[in-house]
């Protein structure tokens, strides 16, 4: 089943509930990973991806006030575990094994498109490596689910008013050595 990228279809939400049609509606957020997920989205887009509702993503630095008022810490950064909220699919039970089994999930990854001259782009890509699923909870049809990773990466893509592509921007940071990678 392809999911076409830019239609503005409407739909009933409850006439869709029991049925296997896909809506070809334009996600905003795409979840790629290719122990989960097969599905075929028309364009430049991962083939291991799907949609996702949302997410949430973020990193912290440990730190403590001494006994001078300033602050201090131990300098290091920790991953804040990203969370992924989507519609239930065939993938929940496989993210359900790897939570139960401890297995590692090579590269978990999450796009953010946007519409440049009428055409679906990626303009931001965030990538996980060696990940370790720690949370995964089911509310009707929707699941979320947390992990924790290794390395982080987040690059967006730029683009001129005349919608042409200038670049990339962006930071790969690994947690475990603290290693930064900035990339253009």
């Amino acid at each position: 089943m392809a999911l076409k990228f830019g239609s503005h279809e409407s739909f009933s939400r409850d006439e869709s509930r029991n049925s296997d049609m896909v809506a070809a509606v334009t996600p905003q957020y795409l979840v790629v990973c290719e122990d989960f997920f097969e599905c075929e989205l028309e364009g430049d887009f991962h083939d291991n991806a799907t949609p996702c509702l949302w997410f949430k993503v973020g990193s912290k630095r440990l730190i403590t006030n001494d006994s001078t008022g300033e602050l201090s810490g131990d300098g290091r950064i920790i991953c804040s575990d990203p969370t992924i909220c989507m519609k239930y699919g065939s993938w929940a039970p496989l993210i359900q094994d790897y939570l139960y089994a401890g297995k590692n999930v090579t590269k978990m990854g999450i796009r953010r498109l946007s519409s440049i001259n009428g055409t679906k782009v990626v303009i931001q890509a965030i990538d996980y490596e060696t990940c370790l699923m720690k949370m995964y909870q089911q509310k009707d049809d929707t699941i979320e689910f947390t992990f924790s990773a290794i390395s982080a990466q987040d690059v967006i893509t730029m683009y001129d008013d005349a919608g042409t592509k200038v670049g990339n921007i962006g930071t790969k940071f690994n947690f475990v050595t603290e290693v930064l990678t900035p990339i253009s």
